[in-house]
């Protein structure tokens, strides 16, 4: 009786192996995940939410159908295509990867956090070696990241129906399996807070305004809708190019699509890369649009016209200290002695405008030079970032979000990637704060003492925030001295991350009113708003 009991278990106890996971019955149905190696957590990596056309790749995804044999949730998942370098991904990648503490509860319902990454709508990564989950599932709380269509594939812009913003309804897709499913990893679908930075971050603001979310908290960081260069107009001929890169003759976008479909995906990233599909400030063409409205359309106006669906929802939203700082060079005098300041402008107004009062705000009556490089980029980033953000918050708090918390990342640490990669040392920059959230390869040794504070502020205060609503729910602590109060009315207290953490009042307030007033002198000339 004894070898029969035994020879059962070791049958009907997969999950028993060495780093096996246990199976979950989801209704997509059975998935079986891994345990993570250094960490108490399982993974269930790869796990699809969605299915690619093949003679379609740039149309609708579809739900995936349901496993009818146990889906083996244990590898990394490929990537969607895209260009870093070299030509990479296949188009059989909507997936999502998991990460379930072991010590979870039966019946228990954990908050989840679920993560859209960036990448400037022309690539992203959710694998494990991009953005490890170490540092917040730590906290209790259920992470999913997704990876979804960008570039050519995930944001075209056309004049023809359900081809455009492919990537942005891949991302609902997405929130809708896990919303179905993640109860059955003991996730609870009524606590989801939906987070991003850059193009992550655009892409859940501009959710907000497509219909009621599926979610109940979001933290957004770096990056709204109303980023002067998020929205792009309609350009048929990004198709019909790459096409024409690649052998087509004509000029029908649709007969450049069919033609584009019987090419692998990385021969076409690399015909759309020796285009070098970007406007005239250098972004990409690729991305979040108006189209035309019809079944399935899910951004049918410009965002600045549209009022935000966040009744009731608790949102935490920032940027760091100097944003734009990576879309600058570092010591280019050439560069900033022949500078501009319509160089940004012109993203945002469908008019030339007069540079000079914003020119002579920020440098005076100088010359641009290297030497005013750190008052260029106090402009760049307010215009781009600080100022939209801070529209953003007035959007929020007239659709009657229910608490909406402001940040300003300026801490200077060993883990900020983008500061390290450029050599800058005057201010946090654009992606600086990822590291202090996610883990990842190109970190090798342990965080410093002082890094690794920062990383135990931030995982709590986000993790605090997906659990409550509330980033300081209990009041100041030994951890952090302060009580993060939300934006009330008039009242704009923002904390400040750095060491130590701080609380202020009225973020860049002078630089602030200043574009308020901009903003209403050129009202008629905004990109975007009716007149």
């Amino acid at each position: 009786m004894k070898k029969i009991l035994l020879l059962f278990l070791a049958i009907n106890c997969l999950e028993c192996v060495p780093n096996h996971g246990p199976v979950v019955m989801a209704p997509s149905g059975p998935l079986r995940g891994v345990r993570a190696d250094e960490g108490d957590f399982t993974m269930y990596l790869g796990v699809p939410y969605g299915v690619v056309d093949e003679n379609n790749p740039f149309g609708d995804a579809k739900p995936p159908p349901k496993f009818t044999s146990v889906f083996e949730a244990v590898s990394n998942p490929t990537i969607c295509p895209q260009h870093g370098g070299v030509a990479s991904g296949d188009i059989n990648c909507l997936n999502l990867n998991i990460y379930v503490p072991n010590h979870i509860k039966p019946k228990e319902r954990l908050p989840v956090m679920f993560y859209i990454p960036g990448g400037a709508f022309i690539g992203n990564n959710a694998n494990r070696n991009k953005l490890g989950p170490e540092l917040l599932i730590k906290h209790d709380v259920i992470i999913v990241a997704i990876n979804y269509r960008a570039g050519i594939y995930g944001f075209l812009c056309l004049d023809i129906p359900g081809y455009s913003n492919q990537g942005l309804k891949d991302q609902v897709l997405a929130l809708k399996w896990m919303k179905d499913n993640i109860e059955s990893f003991g996730g609870d679908p009524n606590r989801v807070t939906v987070f991003g930075q850059s193009a992550g971050a655009m892409s859940i603001d501009i959710l907000f305004l497509v219909k009621e979310p599926l979610f109940q908290r979001a933290i957004i960081q770096s990056g709204v809708a109303l980023t002067p260069w998020v929205i792009a107009k309609m350009n048929n001929s990004v198709p019909i190019n790459v096409a024409k890169e690649l052998g087509f003759k004509g000029d029908d976008v649709k007969a450049a699509l069919d033609y584009l479909k019987t090419f692998k995906a990385t021969d076409v990233l690399e015909a759309t890369n020796s285009l070098k599909i970007y406007d005239t400030n250098n972004h990409p063409l690729t991305k979040p649009c108006v189209e035309k409205e019809s079944k399935g359309a899910i951004l049918t106006d410009h965002p600045a016209n549209l009022k935000p669906k966040v009744k009731d929802l608790d949102i935490l939203i920032g940027h760091a200290y100097r944003e734009a700082t990576f879309r600058y060079p570092v010591s280019d005098e050439s560069y900033y002695e022949n500078y501009t300041f319509d160089i940004e402008l012109s993203q945002d107004f469908n008019e030339i405008v007069d540079e000079s009062y914003v020119r002579h705000f920020y440098i005076k009556d100088q010359k641009p030079s290297l030497e005013l490089r750190q008052k260029i980029l106090d402009f760049a980033s307010d215009f781009a970032f600080a100022h939209p953000t801070e529209r953003t918050v007035d959007k929020y708090l007239e659709a009657g979000a229910r608490n909406v918390y402001r940040y300003l990342f300026t801490y200077q640490g060993d883990r900020n990637t983008g500061s390290k990669r450029m050599n800058i040392t005057d201010g946090a920059i654009h992606g600086d704060d990822k590291a202090y959230l996610w883990n990842s390869d190109i970190f090798a040794e342990k965080p410093n003492a002082a890094d690794q504070k920062i990383i135990e502020i931030m995982t709590k205060l986000w993790t605090d925030f997906a659990k409550y609503g509330n980033p300081t729910p209990s009041g100041p602590t030994d951890l952090i001295p302060v009580k993060w109060e939300p934006v009330v009315g008039e009242r704009r207290p923002f904390l400040v991350i750095d060491e130590p953490l701080s609380m202020e009042n009225r973020l860049f307030n002078e630089r602030m009113v200043f574009w308020d007033m901009y903003y209403k002198l050129h009202t008629d000339k905004v990109e975007g708003k009716r007149t």
